[in-house]
């Protein structure tokens, strides 16, 4: 049998041997283990002649340069990124077999088409935050293997948002509603962002954690069960989204604190751009004021209107409360809140 010959190694460094990453608990490996050796050295800039190779390889000098845009370590980092990869499989659902769908009952037609309604409105917001991701992701440096799969467990999320918002709109006698221009309008202007902090604070900081406050109120004013079920889940979901967006973008003022003069600019072009939509979706907010006040009659109207007023209030309180967690003065975050919230009162 011919030896293979294996190519002369000399100059491409030595790999590590050796290494022993512990079981804990349960049997399983822990990727917040895994941080040993030269695998656990995640540098403040990626060099671009790594390629696809994984963190802690011995690659090949000839391996051609990838270039990845996002190569940085500020840029993309969080310190607790590891726990949020561990928390993204422990949180994955199934669509098809974790709701209760056989206990949907129907309801009463303006109850259903609110439902409806808020439900064609959530995915449009979900494969924006399915798609921008997934955009982002591959422009990340494998270096940071970390941040890629989490990006990749949130695609995985978004995916199964669509699909429970779809089989709920068409699971108990409605359909899927209204598309409003404002909407979309909003959304495009997500989905046309390059710069991946910006990108990121927009979609991670501003979009969800204010979707987070809506999804929080629906699962409270919602008139089944069941549907109540599916907005909690999916809140649960968007927890560690913004969990990673917070501790992202906290490290990155960390590292950069003039990096608040660009996300300033990022919240002030797009509320320029928002600007120029025609308002608010009518069909959203009149199915959040049936839902809120039980019903559609004249009082029950009224009544929700006042809750989602309140609601409104909420999402401006959490968003202020999170700019500063992640370094803002409070000034700032008024400001960049109000810009967010006042431009088109939508919620992403």
């Amino acid at each position: 049998m011919t030896e293979i010959k294996l190519p002369d190694t000399t100059n491409w460094g030595e790999p590590d041997w050796g290494i022993r990453v512990p079981v804990r608990d349960g049997g399983g490996i822990d990727f917040r283990d895994c941080f040993v050796g030269q695998a656990g050295q995640v540098p403040d800039e990626a060099p671009a002649h790594l390629g696809l190779a994984q963190r802690g390889s011995v690659v090949d000098p000839n391996t051609p340069p990838f270039e990845f845009p996002v190569n940085k370590k500020a840029v993309v980092w969080a310190d607790n990124i590891a726990d949020l990869v561990e928390q993204a499989k422990l949180g994955q659902w199934n669509a098809a077999t974790d709701i209760p769908w056989d206990k949907l009952h129907p309801l009463p037609a303006d109850l259903e088409q609110a439902v409806c309604q808020i439900c064609t409105f959530m995915i449009q917001n979900e494969y924006l935050a399915l798609y921008l991701p997934a955009k982002l992701l591959t422009r990340v440096d494998p270096r940071f293997t970390e941040v890629v799969l989490f990006l990749a467990s949130q695609v995985e999320d978004e995916a199964r948002h669509v699909e429970v918002f779809t089989k709920r709109a068409l699971a108990n006698g409605g359909g899927l509603q209204y598309v409003s221009a404002a909407t979309e309008w909003s959304l495009k202007s997500l989905l046309t962002q390059e710069d991946f902090t910006s990108a990121s604070f927009l979609l991670h900081i501003l979009g969800e954690g204010t979707f987070m406050e809506l999804l929080k109120f629906l699962e409270e004013v919602a008139p089944d069960p069941v549907t109540a079920q599916i907005f909690k889940m999916t809140r649960q979901d968007e927890g560690r989204h913004v969990g990673y967006g917070v501790s992202h973008i906290a490290y990155h003022l960390k590292h950069d604190p003039a990096l608040v003069v660009q996300l300033t600019q990022a919240a002030e072009a797009r509320a320029a751009f928002l600007r120029q939509a025609a308002g608010a979706s009518p069909f959203v907010q009149q199915a959040l004021a049936v839902l809120a006040g039980g019903g559609s009659a004249p009082e029950q109207i009224a009544h929700g209107r006042e809750r989602v007023k309140e609601l409104y209030k909420e999402m401006h309180a959490t968003r202020v409360k999170r700019l500063i967690q992640v370094g803002f003065q409070h000034g700032m975050a008024e400001r960049i809140s109000n810009l967010h919230g006042g431009a088109v009162p939508n919620f992403m």
